[in-house]
């Protein structure tokens, strides 16, 4: 019986190794400028293309102006424990006509500094958020 239960473990642990050491693919390098979800880029006339992910909310009022309408909203890891990072809550700004663009706004403690991390263009937007 000792012989078999040391046969399972070592399985187990060959296979733990295994899982360790499989190549995985690098996730696609987020876009820097204009990348909307569908990985479609705004136009270069469009004054959403000079946002670039990693911006702070005012250089993006600096380029934009004010949003038509904002919205705020936690993420799936305010509910992780001890999450200390800048994605438990975010914001869009909504540009009539436009698009939006996406920060993360901070951690649930209140810290971290907002930046976007994405930015959708979409010239049907209503400018409300939903």
């Amino acid at each position: 019986m000792k012989r078999i239960m040391t046969g399972i473990a070592v399985g187990v642990f060959a296979l733990t190794l295994a899982g360790c050491a499989a190549e995985s693919k690098p996730a696609p390098a987020a876009a820097t400028s204009g990348a909307t979800a569908k990985g479609v880029a705004a136009p270069a006339g469009s004054p959403l293309a000079k946002v670039a992910v990693g911006m702070s909310k005012k250089q993006v009022k600096d380029i934009l102006g004010s949003p038509t309408d904002e919205n705020s909203y936690a993420t799936g890891k305010a509910w992780i424990p001890f999450y200390f990072g800048n994605d438990a809550r975010r914001t869009s700004y909504y540009y009539k006509g436009m698009g939006r663009v996406v920060f993360a706004d901070g951690n649930i403690f209140g810290g971290g500094t907002p930046e976007v991390v994405r930015v959708d263009y979409d010239p049907t937007e209503s400018g409300t958020a939903r």
